[in-house]
């Protein structure tokens, strides 16, 4: 008796695999990835509260929900920002800051330094800024007591993610496939192991 192979299902099976390992590895390094961000975040502040310095967060990410950083920052990019602690922004960065405008009083605004002043009077650095796609610059200046930090990158159409993961059975859905993927790898391993030792043939 000679078991003949199945060529076709076993290149389907491997592509399968294949693609389920990638996956399953991105999965892993995106965890560990923001496991270290969360980490560097709460020491940050943990430390800040124990020294009783009451400062930004070290690291903040926001989602874009605008269009006035277009092309530069799209609707629906993630965003970056990183405090600098010596408050050390310059003409071309670009910045999340606390709006003072009447318009946009208590929103968080990301702009673009397009030009740097000194209060004289209490001594502080003040920022002209503007978005890329608007044609006038903003009314208000902006204190360096008000910035949460410059971008430091972008992370394309992120937005879209976390508005799925918003919702409650998307979030479920998240954790489920991939361990639904973790164990149908093993179950694929522990198949292959046993028509592997099972085969026989008698030529």
């Amino acid at each position: 008796m000679v078991l003949v192979n199945n060529n076709l299902f076993e290149k389907v099976k491997y592509i399968f695999l294949f693609v389920l390992r990638a996956f399953l590895i991105s999965m892993i390094c995106f965890c560990v990835f923001l496991g270290l961000v969360f980490l560097l975040y709460f020491g940050d502040l943990i430390y800040n509260v124990k020294s009783g310095n009451y400062k930004n967060p070290l690291l903040n990410g926001y989602i874009i929900v605008s269009q006035s950083m277009i092309p530069t920052i799209k609707i629906n990019d993630a965003i970056v920002v990183k405090r600098d602690n010596y408050n050390r922004y310059n003409v071309g960065d670009i910045i999340s800051f606390f709006s003072t405008e009447y318009e946009k009083s208590g929103i968080i605004v990301t702009h673009r330094i397009i030009n740097k002043n000194t209060d004289n009077s209490e001594k502080k650095q003040l920022y002209q800024t503007k978005g890329d796609n608007n044609t006038i610059a903003d009314r208000e200046l902006v204190s360096a007591d008000n910035i949460y930090g410059k971008v430091m990158f972008i992370i394309p159409k992120l937005g879209y993610l976390q508005r799925f993961l918003s919702k409650p059975i998307n979030l479920i859905c998240f954790i489920i496939v991939p361990s639904f993927a973790i164990i149908l790898l093993n179950f694929f391993k522990i198949g292959y192991l046993f028509d592997k030792h099972s085969k026989v043939d008698y030529s």
